[in-house]
């Protein structure tokens, strides 16, 4: 017999975009969800093909990719716990970016044909899901602005800073000095140093199994700093 998942007692409930259903929706759905663990280099979605799932991270982090004019495929974001991929599905419509784990991950796993059922039958689903599908692009182009930033240390602290908000907590898993050198397009060694400075001036804490307690206010005056000069 097939266990039936219990969505009300998942640790990312409460910022799961499925928080918002009705529960009967969410009952309707909970015996379609299933949850998979996927390594590095896994993709959950795939630019410009129409999703058949909505995957939804539990644990872990992910790359978003764009595929730009001249062929290749480079990270334009980053993402973690309570992330939802594949929603233009739903609206029958194409994935704008491929999302790939970073790291190994577990996603939950919902079928778009079920959502779209639900949907249909509910306007105000509809314009939810649609709101949460916009807010994902919403997501992506914060990620430009910390490319933008002058220095890797600015960078850095712009992307911690993403991270704790889309999380919604102020101790984040610090993602891994290779994927944030991905991401960046510098080296490892460089994201080492820089992070270590950025704990030097009070903007993170660095806590056991690779957590980090980010510091809002401190980060934004560094970057408030580095825009006046």
């Amino acid at each position: 017999m097939r266990h039936v998942i219990d969505c009300n007692q998942c640790g990312i409930h409460s910022a799961c975009f499925t928080s918002k259903f009705t529960d009967a929706e969410r009952q309707a759905l909970q015996p379609f969800i299933t949850r998979k663990t996927i390594h590095r280099g896994d993709a959950l979605v795939e630019e410009g093909a129409v999703s058949d799932a909505v995957r939804t991270v539990k644990l872990g982090r992910v790359f978003s990719y764009r595929r730009g004019l001249d062929g290749r495929r480079r990270p334009v974001g980053m993402a973690g716990r309570a992330a939802s991929f594949g929603l233009f599905g739903v609206f029958g419509q194409k994935t704008p970016v491929s999302v790939v784990a970073a790291s190994t991950s577990r996603v939950c796993e919902i079928p778009v044909a079920l959502l779209r059922d639900l949907a249909e039958r509910n306007p105000a689903l509809t314009h939810y899901l649609g709101l949460r599908a916009a807010e994902a692009c919403s997501n992506m182009a914060a990620w430009s602005e910390a490319m933008r930033l002058r220095g890797v240390g600015n960078q850095l602290a712009y992307s911690l800073l993403l991270l704790a908000d889309t999380e919604g907590l102020p101790v984040i898993e610090l993602p891994s000095h290779v994927a944030l050198a991905e991401l960046l397009g510098t080296s490892r060694e460089t994201v080492a140093r820089s992070l270590a400075l950025l704990e030097k001036e009070g903007g993170i804490r660095r806590l056991e199994r690779k957590k980090c307690e980010v510091y809002r206010s401190a980060l934004l005056s560094r970057l408030a700093k580095a825009e006046a000069n």
